[in-house]
């Protein structure tokens, strides 16, 4: 309903369209979620597209990184082991064949 040509602003809080767009990812089909909230179907879509391009907080991306490197530093132990058991073995052939 348009009051005067211009739109009621929605009252929802952040967390409450998050739950809206939860449940259009959940399946729901836009029309039926968009009249029970009573919010249009452009505002739905606008929503959702806004939360996919959101970036992560900081604070997660911190753990994402710092797992990456704990991994990566791993990798690079067992690589340098590796190394160092066939420089090893190579030396040993070397000494060996003459």
């Amino acid at each position: 309903m348009v009051l005067g040509g211009i739109m009621p602003k929605c009252n929802l809080t952040g967390d409450q369209m998050k739950a809206v767009v939860s449940e259009l990812a959940a399946g729901r089909a836009v029309r039926e979620v968009s009249r029970r909230y009573h919010v249009s179907t452009g505002t739905l879509y606008r929503w959702r597209a806004a939360l996919e391009r959101k970036p992560q907080p900081a604070r997660t991306r911190l753990r994402v990184l710092e797992a990456e490197h704990r991994r990566l530093k791993q990798q690079l132990a067992e690589l340098r082991l590796d190394y160092s058991i066939l420089r090893a073995a190579l030396l040993k052939d070397v000494k060996g064949d003459c």
